[in-house]
């Protein structure tokens, strides 16, 4: 019983021991100096809306020179929300390593469409439905939305969720707008088909695809899956046979019908 209790206290002590070793030794890394700042952008995408440049003129701006100063807690927070408050930036990932480099990892933004609205601003939205800017660095090649969309620009406002009875309206526009483009940008058929969503003055939307050989009349936002099925199945035997430059409207609106004009 004994020898238990022993070899219990003396594991118990020993993980004591290396707590505070590292606590010594995060206390020591906390104190070190800055060697070198180390900025990594990173787009999934592909877009490079931000460059490392802009990202360390801004902390230069706001810090002056890291290089050589003891990187506290405050100092490595403060650092963190400039980063992650750029508007082009999903995500910060700011940390240091054992031998004293300060490393900043911007994630940016993924744009799934480019909305132009009433007022002419134009703007993205990214997959997680956050409307974000332009960049004066890259413009991304991604789906346009324009015609008749209200909602100005809010940076950082999300468009996601389902707009609430007093927000209707112009949001839920640019709600449907984001549905209508997530669901083409996670088909690759469809993302590579389609180029332009159009709102008209009656709040329906219009498909344009790249080839120009016809609109697509798709009426609501509503059975999305329903409707790109059905013009996918039209596509594959209607279309196919007769000619892409057959008919100048293939419409949606109406159940198990692809209505087609000249």
């Amino acid at each position: 019983m004994i020898r238990k209790s022993l070899h219990i206290l003396l594991w118990f002590l020993l993980l004591a021991g290396v707590a505070v070793l590292l606590g010594f030794a995060r206390e020591s890394n906390n104190q070190a100096p800055c060697r070198q700042l180390d900025i990594q952008v990173i787009s999934r995408s592909g877009n490079p809306f931000v460059r490392p440049e802009t990202i360390r003129e801004a902390i230069t701006g706001q810090f002056d020179s890291l290089v050589g100063r003891s990187l506290n807690r405050d100092i490595m927070g403060r650092l963190h929300r400039l980063v992650q408050a750029m508007p082009h930036v999903h995500r910060a990932d700011v940390y240091r390593t054992i031998d004293g480099e300060l490393k900043v990892d911007a994630w940016l933004r993924d744009p799934i469409v480019r909305v132009v609205n009433r007022a002419n601003e134009s703007f993205y939205i990214d997959t997680d439905g956050y409307m974000f800017p332009l960049s004066g660095e890259y413009t991304a090649r991604v789906m346009l939305a324009s015609g008749n969309i209200g909602t100005a620009f809010q940076a950082g406002k999300n468009v996601r969720e389902t707009p609430g009875r007093e927000k209707a309206g112009a949001m839920e526009v640019l709600h449907d707008v984001y549905r209508l483009a997530d669901y083409i940008h996670r088909d690759p058929f469809w993302l590579a088909s389609i180029d332009h969503i159009v709102v008209r003055p009656d709040g329906k939307y219009e498909l344009i695809p790249g080839h120009g050989a016809h609109i697509i009349e798709f009426g609501e936002a509503s059975d999305l899956e329903e409707k790109f099925n059905k013009l996918k199945l039209f596509y594959k035997h209607g279309l196919t046979r007769v000619g892409w430059h057959s008919y100048s409207r293939v419409n949606l609106e109406y159940r198990q019908q692809v209505i087609c004009s000249k």
